[in-house]
């Protein structure tokens, strides 16, 4: 069956989240010499104490100046949940559909708390492959670029989706602090192997990745903000969130209520 969706763009959907536009005097020239060696060995010692010091108040004082950090109430890994990265279900599913999201975007968040249940239901369900890729839309230089970067280490760990859900819960309180060193926070908080997690960022593993996406977002016809989403290749043009599982039970040949 062939889904055709008629361009749309209500009025409440202009609220899209739009980009805004790193002898004797031998000895004492050997005493002289060993006790510059022991001086220099000091000196190492306190500059890697005085290093290991400021890291720790550092990591203090980016704690504080966050605040609390809530954690999801059910913490589950990426194989829990059936999701390899950032796809949710199977490709043989009869449905694609394709979120294009920053985690910095407040209408993501919405759409995250209004669908991400009943997604998960639809990829049990076998009607669904769910596929979540970045667009860098509201800081796209520092805290939304941070916290994409960020949930793709945490991939590394297994985590994708639990990381996801802790950055939601805490964007409305903390999105503008998102700095690296938050980031690296949020994995201590979540029980990530920080050392692991902190190389990733540090080295900026995934940073093409992420830009990747987010130009292809860019770069697709009608995409003009996020949350933007795809059909089968198909762009939506929503009335509400509500109307994208509307549009995949659809695509699948199904009318809303009616089960797998």
């Amino acid at each position: 069956m062939v889904v055709v969706f008629q361009p749309y763009v209500p009025l409440q959907w202009t609220k899209l989240c739009q980009r805004s536009d790193v002898g004797m005097s031998k000895a004492k020239g050997g005493r002289s010499l060993n006790r510059k060696k022991d001086r220099s060995l000091w000196w190492v010692i306190g500059v890697a104490v005085g290093v290991t010091a400021a890291l720790i108040v550092a990591s203090n004082v980016t704690a504080r100046r966050l605040g609390e950090i809530v954690l999801p109430s059910i913490i589950l890994t990426d194989q829990e949940r059936g999701a390899d990265r950032h796809v949710l279900g199977s490709a043989d599913a009869p449905v694609e559909l394709v979120e294009f999201s920053d985690f910095r975007c407040p209408h993501c968040r919405e759409s995250h708390e209004i669908l991400g249940s009943q997604i998960e239901e639809l990829v049990a369900e076998g009607t669904a492959r769910y596929v979540r890729k970045h667009m860098l839309v509201i800081d796209p230089s520092d805290t939304s670029l941070n916290a994409a970067e960020a949930v793709e280490c945490a991939a590394d760990q297994g985590y994708y989706w639990a990381f996801l859900d802790m950055l939601f819960a805490n964007q409305a309180a903390q999105g503008q602090k998102w700095t690296r060193d938050a980031m690296k926070t949020y994995a201590r908080e979540l029980g990530l192997d920080t050392k692991a997690f902190n190389e990733c960022m540090d080295q900026q593993k995934y940073r093409d990745k992420v830009l990747a996406d987010s130009a292809e977002g860019y770069s697709t016809p009608g995409i003009t903000g996020t949350p933007s989403f795809l059909v089968n290749g198909e762009l939506l043009r929503i009335r509400s969130y509500q109307d994208v599982i509307s549009a995949v039970l659809a695509a699948a040949g199904q009318s809303p209520g009616q089960g797998q």
